[in-house]
C-alpha cells in the first residue's frame, strides 16, 4: 500500500496546492491538444465618443498535432497578428454574429498567411472565439 506525501498536511493545505498544481496538469494536456489557446487578446477600438476596447478570448485548431506544435512556437508572431487585425475597428463593424464570422476569416486566412511565411505552410484549419466582449 502507497501513501501520499500529502497526507502529512494539513487538509487546508494540501487543498489549496492541489488547486495552485491543477493548471500546470491542464497546461502539460493541451501540448497533445490541436487546439491552441491564446491568452486573451484586448484591442482599443476606434470610437469618437469615449474610450472603447474588445477583448477577444481565442482558440486555434491546428490540422493535426505538428501543426498545432507549429502554432505555439509562433505564438509572439500570431497575437501581433491579432493585435493589428482586431484593433482599430468601429464598435458597429463588430455588430452582428455576420460581422464576428467575417473576422473569424479574414483572421485565420491573415494567421495562416503568416504562418506559410514563416513555417512554410499554413497551420490552423480553424479559428474560434470563446468570448467576445466589446465595450
Amino acid at each position: 500500500m502507497t501513501s501520499s506525501p500529502l497526507r502529512f498536511l494539513p487538509p487546508t493545505v494540501s487543498g489549496l496546492l492541489l488547486l495552485l498544481l491543477a493548471p500546470l496538469a491542464l497546461a502539460v494536456d493541451d501540448l497533445d491538444s490541436h487546439y491552441v489557446t491564446l491568452e486573451p487578446v484586448v484591442v482599443n477600438m476606434e470610437a469618437a465618443d469615449r474610450g472603447r476596447y474588445l477583448q477577444a478570448s481565442i482558440q486555434l485548431e491546428g490540422h493535426n498535432l505538428e501543426d498545432a506544435r507549429a502554432i505555439r512556437e509562433h505564438i509572439p508572431a500570431v497575437r501581433d497578428r491579432l493585435i493589428h487585425i482586431l484593433g482599430g475597428r468601429s464598435p458597429d463593424s463588430l455588430t452582428g454574429s455576420g460581422a464576428r464570422e467575417d473576422l473569424r476569416n479574414q483572421a485565420t486566412d491573415e494567421l495562416n498567411e503568416l504562418l506559410e511565411e514563416i513555417t512554410g505552410s499554413p497551420r490552423i484549419a480553424a479559428l474560434y472565439f470563446s468570448d467576445f466582449i466589446r465595450q
